[in-house]
């Protein structure tokens, strides 16, 4: 299976009619199915493939000799057997390449590296300024990539996909992010800059979006069909996952609930309007209420930070050390938190609702006050039911989500669930 090219014929098939019979196409969703059944339950023989796929055993030994030649099979000894000969178990080969996870965030860029079954490998972070221009990020960003891939040890393919998450709307299908109001950014093809720097494929999504398939696959959410996964870092953006599919709406842009006003004359958003959800229960709403409490002179373990660059790990700190002021912050970011959090159980009737990202996983005061919140304002059938939860990827939400978006194409069927 070649997934240099698979994403981009997946692409082209949208826009044109699909041939009936093409045995070429047939054969590689076969092999996709194939790849599929040894990832999620192998070791598994190839006995066994053919009877939970239905396709013969001479078709099934074919693919598999093809995913042995390729690396992303390998035989790992015998298995048990009743009857007869003994079959041969296969698994997914981790060592045929490596994946990178990207989460583009507004003042940093975390890098987590991984092979096929999403074991981390390697990890790498580094700090940006929006200041700095889409150019020299974008350079900082790929020749940190190409220095992660190259810190791992040797595989068979080296780096074979990159999958980014970005605050802001993204336009999936061609990797365009078409506006970061934090960042500053707007109509920037992302996608076509890496790849013409990286000679691989890069998928780029929504951060909200990427940590949502990553709790999805491998975090909070797994067998979980309907949720909600917030990220609350500097801004706030929402991944929404109905009958086990992640929800795009009609443009692709769904989840933009960090510019939901929640209180018309609030403060003034990066985005030109005031009161967005996100100026009262994201990371800078929670900085600015403790750097207005030093300010105005209120008795805070935090004064000596006065004129410095406060961190929300620093507050949560400061926090569990019993200083008011920081209590009070992250105790009011909470409850801000909760009051949108209530307005989407109300729409979306989820079964779980993941909070990551900085302020999502700083401190379990902010989830006690949103959770006050989200039972005093949500419809109490609604409510009643749902399970709020801190990530259980962490602040790696995202990176894995990215991994996951080049894993969902190496495994990619015509329609596959997350």
């Amino acid at each position: 299976m070649n997934i240099k090219s698979s994403r981009h014929s997946a692409e082209n098939s949208h826009h044109s009619t699909p041939t009936t019979g093409n045995q070429g196409l047939v054969k590689d969703l076969n092999k996709a199915i194939v790849l599929n059944m040894v990832w999620r339950s192998g070791p598994i023989s190839r006995a066994d493939i053919s009877r939970a796929s239905g396709l013969n055993r001479t078709t099934v030994s074919s693919l598999v000799d093809e995913l042995i030649a390729g690396g992303y099979v390998t035989e790992v000894g015998m298995g048990e057997s009743a009857l007869g000969r003994k079959p041969i178990m296969l698994k997914p080969n981790p060592q045929v390449g490596v994946i990178i996870g990207v989460e583009l965030g507004v003042n940093f860029v975390r890098l987590i590296a991984s092979d096929i079954m999403a074991n981390v490998v390697a990890r790498s972070e580094l700090a940006i300024h929006p200041d700095d221009g889409v150019d020299a990020i974008v350079e900082s960003m790929v020749n940190a990539i190409k220095s992660t891939a190259a810190s791992v040890p040797p595989t068979l393919q080296g780096l074979i996909g990159v999958g980014v998450g970005v605050p802001g709307l993204v336009r999936a299908n061609s990797g365009v992010l078409a506006f970061a109001p934090n960042l500053r950014w707007k109509d920037v093809s992302l996608r076509a800059m890496m790849e013409n720097q990286l000679g691989v494929p890069v998928f780029v999504d929504n951060e909200a979006n990427a940590g949502a398939i990553g709790e999805k696959w491998f975090g909070a959410g797994v067998g979980v069909q309907n949720m909600v996964y917030l990220s609350v870092g500097i801004g706030i953006g929402v991944g929404i996952v109905i009958n086990g599919e992640l929800y795009r709406g009609s443009m692709g842009y769904a989840g933009e609930m960090g510019h939901f006003t929640i209180q018309p004359d609030g403060p003034e958003c990066g985005c030109g309007n005031r009161g967005c959800w996100e100026t009262l229960a994201s990371e800078r709403a929670a900085l600015g209420r403790a750097a207005q409490a030093i300010r105005d002179g209120r008795p805070t373990i935090l004064a000596r930070r006065a004129s410095e660059r406060l961190t929300v790990d620093e507050l949560a700190k400061a926090c569990s050390d019993g200083d008011e002021v920081s209590r009070r912050a992250l105790a009011e970011t909470g409850k801000y938190l909760g009051i949108g959090i209530a307005g989407l159980i109300n729409t979306f009737n989820p079964d779980l609702v993941i909070v990551g990202s900085t302020v999502g996983c700083c401190s379990q005061l902010v989830l006690d006050e949103a959770e006050k919140e989200i039972r005093a304002r949500g419809l109490t059938q609604l409510a009643g039911e749902v399970r709020v939860v801190q990530a259980a990827l962490g602040q790696d939400a995202c990176a894995i989500g990215g991994i996951s978006l080049v894993l969902n194409d190496l495994l990619s069927l015509p329609k596959i669930a997350l």
